[in-house]
């Protein structure tokens, strides 16, 4: 069976088990799959599955989330062409597999995770990004109250903002006491990587309460955590309530595709088995964190989920011999009024998809505000550098296109409108990072929808600008 993440969505929608985003930017990816259902009523979808497929899918749907109908610990090993078919076979030729009970589990680390936190106004602030590039000024925090006495942030009347900049505050409801907070600023000027950024957090007609963290809180939170050298080699870690077991590894130059088993140790985990953790993984030889993609269900028995996740880093680094470290960002346990993160173990690189394909240098006028400069490729994404123009470069994605030797041209990211609409071809990009720097330079990842041969290419258009495949 051949299907997309959407089909997996769809599936579940029609069962009636709607499937909620969450934060961070799995929930950006998840948020963006939903609104392309719903955008799909009025249009049928190019898909690769015949409508009796469409019934099994739902049909396995109710079935995997009433659970009941299997015995633990019977998915046999997980292959990417079931997942992509044909186009798939390549990832299998390179991946690592691990057999169910190859390794024992070791204890889970709480608070691993480079988050950092302060309070202000009876409210925990955990910054989980803070950035400032591309004319932005952005932080993505969570919110909640020190005392369960106080409300909600979203019932509080506060408001969280940059203190010294106009700011475009969104609130995402995250559980009944913690709300997931993204704010954005436009910036006159770059500023330093030890920049002090202050939040303000406030009443109406009350003067603010001010928390801060510096620009570089994060990076330095990371560094101080890899300065231990504190590494677990393993394949399955547990929490309280789950295990977490790695069973596939598939690595090209700049993707990250695992699979891991969720299985449930209590009650309490059996019970909430379908709340999807936050996954994390990184890099960690090269403290490369990339952008995750949203954990798709591929499997399921009685007390146990399969997940397919993966990430993109931000140029293409992965080698033979790396550390690839997997954490979660947020996991509630039994008890827990606020999710934990958790790290749960590394794992070393030992089989790599074939090095990516670097393009010519480009032919075109840009389009936008970035001379796009080279590109690489592999089987499972694109990777493009350029120069920001100008002062300042507003944020925004490029337009992508593939252009195939047989004459085929797919658009697989559009700038203007990407987060809204229907797939436009199974390449459509299921991940799209971009990544502007201190130095003017910029850079644009993202991981197709489908793999593909990257010999099959003609030229990869990126705004206007050519780049071209050498044979």
């Amino acid at each position: 069976m051949n299907y997309r993440i959407t089909d997996l969505l769809d599936g579940l929608e029609d069962a009636g088990q709607p499937v909620a985003p969450h934060g961070g930017s799995a929930a950006r990816v998840k948020a963006l799959t939903l609104s392309r259902l719903k955008a799909e009523t009025a249009q049928p979808v190019r898909r690769r599955f015949r409508p009796l497929t469409v019934a099994a899918a739902a049909l396995a749907a109710v079935l995997l989330l009433g659970g009941s109908v299997f015995a633990a610990w019977k998915l046999g090993a997980f292959r990417f062409s079931d997942e992509f078919g044909e186009a798939g076979e390549t990832l299998d030729r390179c991946a690592q597999t691990y057999a169910p009970d190859s390794s024992e589990a070791i204890p889970a680390d709480f608070g691993y995770a480079s988050w950092v936190k302060a309070e202000a106004g009876g409210y925990n602030l955990v910054l989980l990004e803070l950035s400032a590039g591309g004319g932005e000024l952005y932080a993505m925090l969570d919110v909640s109250p020190t005392d369960e006495s106080l409300p909600a942030y979203r019932d509080s009347g506060l408001t969280l903002a940059f203190a010294d900049y106009e700011t475009v505050t969104e609130t995402c409801e995250k559980g009944a006491w913690k709300d997931r907070i993204e704010l954005r600023a436009a910036l006159d000027a770059p500023l330093a990587a030890d920049a002090e950024i202050a939040f303000s957090l406030s009443a109406p007609g009350e003067a603010p309460v001010l928390a801060s963290f510096p620009l570089n809180a994060l990076e330095s939170r990371r560094e101080a955590l890899e300065g231990t050298d504190r590494h677990h080699y393993a394949l399955a870690a547990e929490t309280k309530d789950y295990r977490f077991s790695l069973r596939t590894l598939s690595v090209s130059p700049s993707v990250v595709y695992a699979v891991l088993d969720v299985e449930a140790l209590t009650d309490y985990g059996v019970a909430n088995l379908d709340v999807v953790p936050e996954f994390a993984v990184y890099n960690r030889t090269h403290q490369s964190s990339g952008s995750l993609l949203d954990a798709r269900l591929v499997g399921s028995e009685e007390n146990l989920r399969r997940y397919l996740i993966g990430c993109v880093g931000n140029q293409p680094i992965n080698r033979i011999g790396d550390s690839i470290s997997f954490e979660i960002l947020e996991l509630f346990e039994e008890g827990d009024t606020i999710g934990h993160p958790y790290y749960l173990f590394d794992v070393k690189v030992e089989s790599l998809l074939p090095d990516a394909i670097t393009l010519s240098a480009p032919d075109g006028t840009p389009a936008g505000s970035i001379t796009w400069q080279s590109a690489s490729v592999d089987a499972v994404g694109l990777n493009v550098t350029g120069l920001q123009g100008g002062e300042q470069y507003q944020y925004g994605q490029p337009t992508v296109t593939l252009v195939f030797r047989d004459g085929t041209r797919e658009t697989v990211l559009d700038g203007e409108d990407w987060h809204a609409g229907s797939p436009r071809s199974d390449h459509d990009a299921a991940i799209a990072d971009f990544t502007g720097w201190h130095d003017g330079t910029a850079h644009v990842s993202l991981i197709f929808g489908q793999p593909i041969d990257p010999t099959d290419l003609a030229a990869v258009v990126v705004d206007g600008q050519t780049f071209s495949f050498v044979p």
